[in-house]
């Protein structure tokens, strides 16, 4: 609670102690007398919030929630059963038993909101829950509207598989900048089919073979972000610039188009499906495209020899990225954000949340599952069995099913 009484006193019967109002009522007498233990009444529901509401993209919406009881309870806010965190709400509980929420509401922000009723003497779930749709998208249920003024088009909602509510995020393009021969990037010998070899020394390296710059942290793992930005690098004379994308077990190559070339001697790609297709030929979708940007395992760009021998390029590789602040190159017209389930965050629920960790089973980049119950599924049991301190509580396999269902 943004607003806590653990400060606030209370005065015991004999009127010469006074222990904290969080005391009252814990079933432990603090007060000399145990006055602090007297009198005691279990929360009950004197209002509650609507049962549905409608609001617009950008207004407030207001739900208040009054319980009655001894000492008065507190009042918490859920969304869809899950704690309310969000920084777009507010909230505070008055020591009447009075509990507000406030929220400028986004497209994603629709759901069912719920307030409880914390007591010493037991939590009361009110019921019904105020079911909140927010109005406001021009885009069919599952997109969102994306780019510019001069280019606006409705987009499917990606969010890894795992959410449909989602809406254009409000951050603003910045890049990754390196030098090609920075002592930071890599080198990788790749013959199209196999795996991709890791070269330490160039000098060693014959001249027949493909070579590839192998693109550092920076560049690689989560870059959905980077959607509909550019990448930039020096244009090798007289070759087709060869990009290759690694991720969640797909190989992508760029599809060369001449409209990419540019007269300063540097290739400027912009990073959509539409300029990159499988490894045998297949044209891809966005989804395709952002499960491979969600983790990139490899990024690769080709080298060719120089006189006989490989010589890294003096000049820099820029790569777009998003971030909250602005840099001055505009904003980020096709990144959406996403409400996510439990156990999944960042913009698209690409990444797993603590405590949380990768099975893969059902979407394809599969699910985020409780610690508790990866262990259960597939730690042997000769294994000593660890505890982990941050899982508060123990999910057994019927639940881990269970979640696997809700996702599906």
């Amino acid at each position: 609670d943004r607003t806590p009484v653990r400060y606030v006193p209370f005065r015991c019967r004999s009127g010469t102690v006074s222990v904290s109002i969080t005391f009252r009522c814990d079933g432990f007498a603090h007060c000399p007398d145990r006055s602090d233990e007297e009198g005691c009444v279990a929360a009950s529901l004197l209002e509650g919030p609507p049962a549905a509401i409608t609001v617009r993209v950008g207004e407030w919406m207001n739900l208040t929630c009054r319980g009655a009881g001894v000492p008065a309870p507190t009042v918490r806010w859920r969304m869809n059963g899950n704690e309310l965190l969000d920084p777009v709400c507010d909230w505070v509980t008055e020591l009447d038993g009075t509990g507000k929420l406030s929220c400028r509401m986004r497209l994603i922000d629709a759901g069912n909101y719920s307030c409880h009723l914390f007591h010493p003497l037991g939590q009361v779930d009110v019921r019904p829950v105020a079911v909140v749709s927010v109005r406001g998208n021009p885009c069919p249920e599952g997109e969102f509207m994306a780019g510019d003024g001069s280019g606006r088009r409705c987009m499917k909602c990606f969010c890894s598989g795992v959410s449909r509510l989602c809406q254009k995020a409000d951050i603003y393009r910045w890049n990754y900048t390196m030098t090609m021969n920075d002592w930071k990037m890599g080198f990788a010998a790749w013959d199209g089919q196999g795996a991709v070899e890791v070269v330490r020394h160039l000098g060693n390296f014959a001249s027949n073979r493909s070579l590839y710059y192998s693109l550092p942290y920076r560049f690689i793992e989560y870059q959905v972000k980077s959607y509909g930005g550019y990448l930039q690098f020096p244009r090798q004379s007289g070759h087709i610039p060869e990009i290759v994308l690694m991720g969640y077990n797909r190989t992508l190559v760029y599809r060369s188009k001449a409209s990419d070339q540019l007269s300063n001697g540097t290739v400027k790609i912009q990073l959509q499906e539409s300029n990159f297709m499988l490894q045998n030929g297949t044209a891809i979708d966005r989804v395709e495209f952002l499960t491979v940007l969600a983790y990139i395992d490899r990024f690769l760009i080709r080298i060719h020899p120089t006189n006989g021998r490989y010589e890294p390029s003096a000049q820099s590789i820029v790569m777009d990225s998003a971030s909250d602040y602005q840099r001055g190159i505009g904003k980020a017209d096709f990144v959406e954000v996403c409400r996510c389930p439990a156990g999944f965050r960042s913009t698209s629920c690409e990444r797993c949340d603590f405590g949380y960790n990768r099975a893969f089973v059902g979407p394809p980049m599969g699910l985020c599952m409780p610690w508790e119950w990866h262990r259960k599924r597939y730690v042997p049991t000769s294994t000593t069995p660890r505890t982990y301190h941050y899982v508060k509580r123990r999910t057994s396999d019927q639940e881990g099913n269970e979640l696997l269902k809700t996702y599906l």
